[in-house]
């Protein structure tokens, strides 16, 4: 992989660890704390597969904001239009990755990123397309994982 593209896929992250921060803070504003673990999971996840910056601890902050977020009474302020897409391109990106990758290792990560996307697209208000073609786009993904000669067992 070239540096461009590791660069790319680093933004890529970045924007979806905000993304689901975000989400994170809608649903604990809102009492919806059983969700909440899932997505800190696939935060810390994206941030020690790619090494986004390294320095930052973007689960510590993620805590510190979900934190924030229940002891707030007004209303929050939500992440841009552009910011919510590139979340949804990032895990796609990062549902590719891991296909490619770590294969059958990471079939149930893979598996459950729509369900997120589709939690996240409906909190924030996305348009339902773009979610329904992310999903479609990774449970593709899934699929064919589960379908390649590899996972059957078998060997070329």
């Amino acid at each position: 992989m070239d540096e461009e593209s590791i660069r790319q896929d680093r933004e890529l992250a970045r924007a979806a660890i905000k993304g689901l921060t975000s989400y994170a803070e809608q649903i604990a504003h809102q009492g919806k704390d059983e969700e909440i673990g899932q997505v800190r999971s696939l935060v810390d996840a994206l941030s020690l597969y790619w090494g986004v910056d390294g320095k930052k601890d973007w689960t510590g902050e993620f805590d510190h904001k979900v934190r924030q977020a229940r002891q707030k009474r007004d209303t929050l302020r939500q992440c841009s239009g552009i910011t919510r897409i590139k979340a949804v391109m990032g895990l796609c990106r990062y549902a590719e990755e891991m296909a490619e990758a770590q294969g059958m290792e990471e079939i149930g990560r893979i598996q459950e990123i729509p369900d997120v996307i589709r939690r996240m697209g409906e909190a924030l208000e996305m348009c339902q397309g773009d979610i329904e073609n992310a999903c479609r786009k990774i449970e593709d993904i899934a699929e064919t994982l589960k379908a390649s000669p590899q996972a059957m067992g078998m060997q070329l």
